[in-house]
């Protein structure tokens, strides 16, 4: 995975400044934001998330997914993967792509971008993201041979990511690895024009693009450090797209010469209950703080405006494309406050007279924030609540060991559920490289080790495992529903948000919608943005 960057990542191939254009609505140069600079321009080297988004503008990848998540594509590739047997899949290629160089592309080259990270070597810093591979290899010249070392069911959306951007062999070995981050060569729809550290990026068009050109002539990357400053810019018409500081959402709103979006940053925040330490062991009591809070309210006050409301452990896009039924486990598993309904299952449980517990947080504000409003609110039905604030350090000790009672957990898992089930749901003991003495599934609220003879958990991490290994989308979805239901019915967590980021853009700018989803540029098969004369 990147590490996260400061930039507008979202900003697609999608406007235009007046430099030079006609009243057509092509040409001219899109100005985004980032805070700051990029450290090389090499796909198979990079690990800033900005960098990797504005990267899909140079590169190309066998695959994409479509804007609303909903499905995986070909985009250099003329199918999706072909299964030949368990770990042998076989991918046809577009013939007549050319690369910025004018040389063609041909299957030696996508070989030998996924065999150049493979090799421990080249220290690719996307090795890590390819090693459930073997090797790859031309087994014709617009054919490619993927020889995996086990199933791998996220082995397409792999395809669709910059990890896996296909670089041109000859100019890639006749550079070398530091020149060709320098100076890159892809098959994008724009390549590199200009590049001045410290102070921007700039791409110009490419009119040989193999799906359509870019109406954009250029588009560029301005680095300025501090996002109040880039928002001032935007606001004047200085640049086209910037993100939007929190304490500006507001002003952002209010412009009529901006349009502002909310993107998910796919990831999940919430409170875990220990179910080794009494009493969260008994689900009775785990599901009595379901109904000490309201969902919304807490959602306002710890992230605000720049929060979802999450479900199936899973940010409500994720839910969406995989059509899964957040609507129903809202309605079943996320009860409304109901402090006397608390009362009553306290009581069931045998502690209606109260208890005494820790909760664990953060300094930082979200998290802390979180832990306050629960224990207001479990003040009100007897159960006396500590509000313990530790360092990182101290809560990733206390998290491995279980030694905790309440602690916050927040999650970044991408748009597959595989991302949040499989590390956050898996049962541990069952995986062959972790230890004996190893307590695991902190995150999980410890529900494997305090129930080892359960067969619905049982039956959960079976589930979680084989859809790693399907690649039926379908069937993977079965699996995860019957997860989801498993595991939410034991209520280990009090799921609260997943966080969103803001972007807000000119309004000269038409035919462009970014969303979570859109890693590609926008000017593609679904869309080709423009500005207004």
């Amino acid at each position: 995975m990147s590490a996260l960057g400061g930039a507008t990542v979202l900003a697609g191939c999608g406007g235009q400044t007046t430099e030079g254009d006609d009243s057509s609505g092509t040409g001219g140069t899109f100005v985004n934001t980032t805070s700051e600079d990029a450290t090389t321009l090499d796909p198979r080297m990079n690990e800033l998330a900005w960098v990797n988004s504005m990267m899909h503008y140079l590169f190309d990848t066998l695959l994409t997914v479509k804007p609303d998540g909903s499905e995986i594509i070909p985009h250099l590739a003329t199918e999706r993967p072909t299964q030949q047997d368990e770990t042998t899949y076989t991918v046809p290629i577009r013939e007549g792509v050319k690369f910025h160089n004018g040389d063609e592309m041909t299957a030696k080259d996508v070989a030998y971008s996924f065999s150049w990270v493979l090799d421990a070597d080249n220290k690719s810093t996307n090795q890590e993201n390819l090693a459930f591979m073997d090797s790859v290899e031309a087994s014709g010249d617009y054919e490619v041979t993927f020889n995996l070392k086990h199933p791998y069911a996220l082995f397409e959306l792999v395809l669709t990511e910059m990890n896996a951007a296909i670089v041109p062999k000859k100019d890639a070995e006749n550079k070398g690895q530091k020149q060709f981050a320098q100076k890159p060569v892809g098959s994008g729809p724009f390549k590199l024009k200009d590049w001045q550290s410290g102070s921007h990026l700039t791409l110009e068009r490419y009119d040989d693009y193999f799906l359509k050109t870019a109406n954009l002539k250029e588009l560029k990357y301005r680095v300025i450090p501090e996002p109040e400053t880039a928002f001032v810019e935007l606001g004047t018409g200085n640049v086209h797209q910037s993100s939007v500081p929190k304490t500006l959402l507001s002003e952002a709103e209010s412009k009529d010469n901006l349009q502002m979006k909310r993107i998910s940053q796919f990831d999940y925040n919430g409170l875990v209950f220990n179910a080794l330490n009494e009493p969260f062991g008994e689900r009775k009591v785990r599901e009595a703080m379901q109904y000490l809070v309201d969902y919304d309210e807490m959602l306002s006050t710890t992230k605000g405006k720049l929060g979802k409301r999450i479900y199936g452990f899973m940010p409500k896009e994720v839910n969406e494309a995989w059509d899964f039924p957040w609507q129903e486990w809202r309605d079943k598993y996320y009860p409304e406050r109901d402090h006397e309904k608390a009362k009553q299952l306290l009581e069931e449980a045998g502690y209606g007279d109260g208890f005494d517990v820790s909760m664990s947080t953060h300094t930082s504000g979200k998290f802390k924030n979180m832990a306050i409003k629960l224990q207001n609110e479990m003040d009100q039905v007897g159960i006396n609540a500590e509000v313990r604030e530790v360092t990182i350090g101290q809560w990733l000790e206390e998290l491995d060991a279980g030694d905790y009672d309440v602690t916050f957990y927040g999650w970044s898992g991408g748009q597959d559920p595989d991302g949040f089930y499989y590390y956050l749901f898996r049962n541990m003991r069952n995986d062959d490289s972790v230890p004996d003495d190893f307590v695991g599934n902190a995150s999980a609220g410890m529900l494997h080790e305090a129930n080892p003879n359960s067969d619905k958990l049982a039956k959960a991490d079976e589930n979680i495992r084989k859809a790693r290994k399907v690649q039926s989308r379908d069937e993977r979805r079965e699996l995860y529903i019957e997860a989801a239901e498993a595991f939410q019915s034991e209520y280990p967590h009090i799921p609260v948000y997943s966080e969103q980021s803001a972007t807000a853009w000119s309004t000269k700018v038409n035919g462009y919608d970014p969303t979570a989803f859109a890693a590609q540029p926008l000017c593609n098969k679904w869309s080709n943005a423009s500005l207004e004369n």
